[in-house]
């Protein structure tokens, strides 16, 4: 993941992903556009749009992920999974335990989660959500769920 934590955002307006490379479809906008962060009114830009494609493993099972309509936003210290846009698209998600597990309607776990502090570190290519922990609990430009 390029070295930034993934996290799932319960506060977030949208997907937000911070490298380019991780776009399988990528619209570049003519003019960026701005987002504001929830951590002291902070700005990023967002630059352009498109499909983020990942791998999570949960339960020893590796799952392949889509995320459609993501907003690339490069100034970013964290890839941003948004809970309502799951939940629109029917898949729920359960905070419990200090996890969050993100489920489809048939019951089957495509993304786990690892609380830290306030965040949830998504575990993704078989990184280990702990890599990411020191450096999630410095100041940066992200919504904190």
């Amino acid at each position: 993941m390029q070295n930034r934590p993934t996290l799932i955002d319960s506060g977030a307006s949208n997907h937000y992903f911070a490298n380019k490379s991780m776009f399988s479809f990528y619209t570049l906008f003519e003019k960026p556009s701005e987002g504001l962060s929830a951590d002291e009114g902070l700005v990023f830009s967002i630059v352009g749009k498109g499909d983020i494609k990942f791998q999570t493993y949960i339960n020893g099972k590796i799952r392949n992920i889509i995320l459609k309509d993501v907003l690339h936003t490069p100034e970013l210290r964290s890839n941003l999974i948004l809970v309502s846009k799951l939940k629109k698209k029917g898949t729920g998600v359960i905070f419990r335990n200090s996890k969050a597990v993100a489920e489809l309607a048939n019951s089957s776990k495509v993304l786990s989660a690892v609380k830290s502090g306030r965040i949830y570190i998504v575990e993704l290519d078989g990184t280990s959500p702990e890599t990411f922990i020191a450096q999630s609990n410095q100041k940066s430009a992200s919504f904190d769920t």
